[in-house]
């Protein structure tokens, strides 16, 4: 349903406070604006260039000045955001445009909350504030990453906070006036949603061809010796953590997964999110602050730290040692897989065999039912395998980096248009954002009679 979530989307611009509070009240998706830069862009400029900029004002609301140096980093927090790596000369005029229309709505919104009477306490904006440094400190992997990128750009801990105090003041101010005087004011009809599904069918984004199978994983078992040579090397590692060593640190020289560069960081997740029983059981027997034992998973052995919960999310730090599998392992399993699918041909229950064998603890209890898949979601050469497989038949066992795979399909459905009833919940958001849109342009355009405002360049 993503595709209908753009529909609308990707040719009107929302100024960054507007979005979200459509992220809060419709269900857009979206992420918030982050004064750190962005890994893979430059965002930097140099002493002079500052200088030029810092001194240059583009727009005037009431008392507030609007810099070109504001209005930079917005551009290019809005090019990221939308993935426009080298914009064109008219795309970067028509989106510094936008976003310079975009804050001047802002800075009308946040003068007239004031004038109304909206607080917000200092109290309020603080925590605001020390969430999202932490969030910074996570996505990045950790204190030390934090503070070299801070370095990168020049700016101190306490010039971010003073920054992040001043969007984010401005941001609860927007959201509770919006909370007064639009949001409860937009309704949709079942009868505005069905006219305008009738009315825009063909315009709408195809449900996806799909295929439904079931499988038995079978993940190469490491021989007792492998195993062992993990466990010592986690021993090692507990007995480092025991004498005062930082996890983080010992993360990045030790650990042998993806996350290690950023200190083990895996941030802020979904333990469900993670599709690993064991690993998901052993973070919630943890306190904040607290360190597992040795836990084993498919993937091998890890330390755990338990950093933080916060709103059902654990920002857990993990050391991975991996224990590898020898060509004699996937040997046995390719054997393994091969015989069962030989079982299943001649008889066998695929689902009873899916429950006793399989790797897979997603799908094992539902006697290896993996469900509905969009065709473009499976690799190209998985999908070469199944292509010509009937519904009810098995495919060959395919062989990919987790392990060896039995694949029994179910169903094939060919892409179609969605149904009303698959449309009608995101319709209904389309609508509604279309609708507040409408209201907050016309409340902007009100604002604008009440308020001094002057643009010093042409838009």
């Amino acid at each position: 349903m993503g595709g209908l979530k753009k529909f609308m989307s990707y040719k009107i611009y929302l100024s960054s406070l507007f979005l979200l509070i459509l992220v809060v009240f419709i269900g857009v998706v979206g992420s918030p604006v982050c004064l750190l830069g962005v890994a893979g862009v430059d965002t930097t400029t140099s002493e002079a260039q500052r200088g030029e900029l810092i001194d240059r004002i583009v727009a005037v609301v009431e008392d507030r000045a609007i810099f070109e140096s504001d209005l930079q980093l917005e551009v290019t927090q809005y090019l990221i955001q939308m993935g426009v790596n080298n914009p064109t000369e008219d795309q970067l005029k028509q989106v510094r445009s936008q976003v310079l229309e975009g804050m001047v709505s802002d800075r009308l919104m946040a003068i007239h909350a004031e004038k109304e009477g909206i607080e917000v306490k200092d109290e309020e904006v603080d925590d605001a504030v020390e969430r999202a440094i932490e969030d910074s400190k996570a996505s990045m992997g950790g204190e030390e990453a934090f503070k070299r990128q801070l370095e990168l750009e020049g700016i101190t801990i306490e010039q971010l906070r003073a920054m992040y105090a001043e969007r984010l003041r401005s941001r609860m101010l927007i959201e509770r006036l919006m909370y007064r005087d639009l949001l409860g004011k937009v309704e949709v009809t079942e009868r505005e949603v069905r006219e305008y599904y009738e009315k825009h069918i063909e315009e709408l984004p195809k449900r996806p061809a799909t295929i439904s199978l079931s499988q038995i994983l079978i993940i190469p078992r490491p021989s007792r010796t492998a195993v062992k040579r993990a466990l010592d090397k986690v021993k090692m590692l507990q007995d480092k953590l025991r004498n005062g060593a930082d996890f983080a640190e010992l993360a990045k020289e030790f650990s042998e997964g993806p996350s290690a560069k950023y200190g083990g960081s895996l941030g802020y997740v979904n333990l469900e999110d993670l599709n690993n029983p064991a690993f998901e059981d052993a973070v919630k027997k943890l306190k904040v602050g607290e360190i597992s034992g040795p836990v084993l998973t498919e993937f091998g052995y890890h330390l755990i730290k338990l950093e933080d919960i916060r709103d059902g999310k654990y920002f857990v730090r993990h050391i991975l040692v991996r224990v590898q599998s020898s060509e004699e392992d996937r040997a046995r399993a390719s054997k393994l897989a091969d015989s069962l699918r030989t079982a299943i041909l001649e008889g066998a229950d695929f689902a009873e065999l899916a429950r006793r064998f399989s790797d897979d603890p997603g799908s094992r209890e539902k006697g290896g039912v993996v469900g509905e898949i969009p065709l473009k979601n499976l690799p190209d050469e998985f999908i070469q395998v199944i292509r010509d497989v009937k519904p009810g038949e098995l495919a060959p066992v395919i062989e990919d980096k987790k392990g060896f795979r039995v694949i029994k399909v179910l169903a094939k459905n060919p892409e179609r248009p969605f149904t009303y009833a698959e449309s009608r919940e995101e319709l209904k958001r389309v609508i509604r954002q279309e609708k507040l849109k409408a209201k907050y342009d016309e409340y902007v355009e009100k604002l604008k009679k009440l308020y001094y405002v002057e643009i010093k360049e042409k838009l």
